[in-house]
């Protein structure tokens, strides 16, 4: 037995009378700042906005990135749950934060900041997207101490124990499940070490890393779905995160389409 199958993970690190420090919690910490040191490094190194404005970015992008991503989870995913216990919505240290919710929210974000600053859009996702995808990462770690985010049963050596108080309702006779949040999260290190390589690239035309990050994510996480069996909204027999992923897969392909018959302007460096 491995030691990751004798380990059941537990969502509170430690408690000191009412307050608990949440694994969760931590990890979503420590995701935003590495997220940051990346993103100011990137930025700065290319000269792209000032110091100054980097922090001001950062700091919008993390609000708003966090709101969009806890409605998103709200909206989408388990609103009837959340019209019954209206507090529990503030309650993000618990886990529910929507990929999806954040990566829409942060393009608002960065459309109008970019509007405001006349900088490139385009050019500032393509210096972001490794970042929000490195925070993506580390982040799924609190899944695991969240016991969420895992796939079907299995008797593989790869398999993690669950509790079955957070088991799905009829998987209660099974103990090892699919450790989703670890594929997922290996795929993402995968694509990231290759948006890294090809940011190297001279002459990348500008908007393909981040085309090439909303594409390849959302297909992985559409391939994830496969696998997954926690509760989620069904449509048309689809999973409602994998019909939102095969829809961004399907607008990515397209634009990656016409970023090669059209090309945007070229990558400021």
């Amino acid at each position: 037995m491995f030691f990751w199958q004798s380990y059941l993970p537990q969502p509170i690190l430690f408690s000191v009378g009412p307050f608990s420090v949440h694994w969760y919690g931590l990890i979503l910490v420590v995701a935003i700042l590495v997220g940051g040191l990346f993103i100011q490094r990137n930025l700065l190194k290319n000269s792209i906005i000032t110091k100054k404005q980097v922090e001001d970015l950062f700091f919008y992008l993390v609000i708003f990135g966090l709101i969009s991503a806890r409605l998103g989870h709200v909206i989408f995913f388990n609103l009837n749950y959340y019209l019954h216990h209206l507090a529990d919505v503030l309650k993000v240290w618990q886990g529910g934060l929507s990929i999806q919710g954040a990566i829409l929210g942060g393009l608002i974000t960065l459309f109008f900041w970019s509007k405001k600053h006349q900088v490139n859009i385009w050019c500032l996702a393509d210096k972001l997207t490794p970042a929000l995808l490195l925070g993506q990462i580390i982040g799924r770690w609190g899944n695991y101490f969240n016991q969420e985010l895992f796939g079907q049963p299995t008797d593989s050596w790869i398999g993690i124990p669950i509790s079955l108080a957070n088991r799905p309702i009829g998987f209660g006779q099974f103990s090892y499940f699919q450790p989703v949040f670890f594929y997922e999260g290996l795929l993402n290190l995968i694509l990231f070490i290759i948006l890294i390589w090809l940011g190297k690239k001279d002459k990348l035309k500008t908007g393909l890393i981040t085309l090439l990050y909303l594409t390849s994510y959302s297909l992985i996480r559409f391939l994830m779905e496969f696998i997954r069996i926690d509760e989620t909204p069904v449509i048309l027999g689809w999973r409602l995160p994998q019909l939102l992923s095969l829809i961004i897969v399907v607008v990515g392909l397209l634009l990656l389409f016409s970023l090669y018959l059209k090309p945007l302007s070229k990558l400021k460096k």
